[in-house]
């Protein structure tokens, strides 16, 4: 239902070690290939961007990590930085992301986080940022939104942006549930945005805050983890598509 479609294929490889006390470095490589085809129903300026791209990038990045354990942490807290450096590229950009993640046991019964996240991606020579690598959030970072149905509009294109941020604070239950059901139970507030166009300064670049708060239900199951939420928006954009249930397995409140 979107006026372009993206043809992806794409390989990396990274590493991640501790170089001094709770420093972490990673380092990667990554390649792609991008087939975008624009369709009848996309705007003119998004018709200009179709093509086929090849990109070679460098990715490095840099970590503190002061968590008491990385699954579920208790306390402690984790920064991030991480930076990608094109080596050749058909349109050359440069991104950037800094997450910060901070958790506290407030009694035996809860469990506070508070998490920041900033990504921004720009092109380099005067290049636009073509669609596929421009930025959007996650619904875990923004929940109570469908994915990628955010932020700027191009004709009835929702493009990502050149910038996204998250905040979120979460409050886990862990006592709630027996501990036989293997069950823990968190609420959540989350506040996010998704702005900048760079390729069309015309488009309405949709800087206004996103907002939403709900439940989520925990369960370790014998496939693994699984992740139930509910959630209510509270502030929206009239353009912004939103969901009330979610889903995810393989990862947690």
């Amino acid at each position: 239902d979107q006026g372009f479609e993206n043809t992806l294929v794409g390989f990396g490889i990274n590493t991640k070690f501790e170089q001094y006390k709770n420093i972490f470095t990673s380092l990667g490589l990554s390649a792609s290939y991008d087939d975008l085809q624009t369709l009848s129903s996309a705007s003119s300026s998004l018709k200009k961007q179709s093509g086929e791209f090849t990109e070679l990038s460098g990715i490095y990045g840099f970590s503190y990590d002061t968590r008491d354990r990385a699954f579920m942490p208790t306390n402690g807290a984790i920064t991030s930085f991480k930076q990608s450096l094109p080596f050749f590229a058909d349109k050359r950009s440069i991104s950037n992301t800094l997450s910060s993640s901070i958790y506290r046991t407030i009694s035996e019964d809860i469990i506070g986080a508070s998490k920041f996240y900033f990504s921004a991606i720009n092109g380099l020579d005067d290049e636009d940022v073509r669609i596929s690598k421009r930025t959007f959030l996650s619904t875990k970072r923004l929940r109570g939104f469908k994915k990628g149905m955010i932020g700027p509009i191009d004709g009835k294109d929702h493009i990502g942006g050149n910038f996204a941020s998250a905040l979120n604070f979460e409050a886990s239950l862990p006592n709630i549930l027996p501990e036989d059901t293997n069950m823990d139970v968190g609420v959540f507030l989350d506040f996010g945005n998704v702005w900048g166009v760079d390729y069309d300064s015309s488009i309405d670049d949709s800087n206004e805050i996103r907002s939403s708060t709900g439940v989520a239900l925990n369960w370790s199951s014998p496939i693994g983890p699984m992740t139930f939420i509910l959630s209510q928006n509270l502030s929206k954009a009239d353009t912004d598509e939103t969901e009330s249930f979610n889903f995810n397995l393989g990862t947690t409140f």
